[in-house]
């Protein structure tokens, strides 16, 4: 018997897929601005605490909650005793896309059955995560 498919699949894979995007916009919403106000008025009408406007922007809230979601996914994946093998797998097929699920398998030694219960793991991890399903 086959697995059943589930709507949400692509979704989830595509939130693993922006993680890496998601992790930059977010440290890029942190920094804080070095240029100087050129607009000759002090504090040009805006706040010029810096460092708290920095501190108070942040990602849209599906945004949030998909980096949050792969975020607990990947903290859950490292605490089990084949995580090292596991985010190299994640590595290579999501976000340096170098590889297939068969060729990243052979990358990093594992046979493709472990390889695609090793993948089907960790979307599985994320969807619960993110409140997709629950196990």
């Amino acid at each position: 018997m086959s697995t059943p498919r589930y709507d949400w699949w692509p979704y989830v894979k595509g939130m693993i897929r922006r993680y890496p995007d998601l992790c930059l916009k977010e440290a890029a919403l942190h920094d804080t601005a070095i240029t100087a106000n050129i607009s000759g008025m002090p504090g040009g009408g805006k706040r010029t605490d810096k460092t708290a406007d920095a501190a108070l922007r942040t990602l849209p809230e599906v945004n949030r909650r998909e980096l949050e979601a792969v975020r607990a996914a990947i903290r859950h994946i490292e605490g089990l005793h084949s995580g090292k093998e596991r985010m190299e797998l994640v590595k290579l097929y999501y976000w340096q896309r170098s590889h297939t699920l068969f060729g990243a398998s052979n990358a990093i030694h594992v046979s493709e059955k472990t390889a695609l219960r090793w993948n089907r793991d960790f979307v599985m991890q994320v969807a619960e995560n993110f409140g997709l399903i629950e196990r």
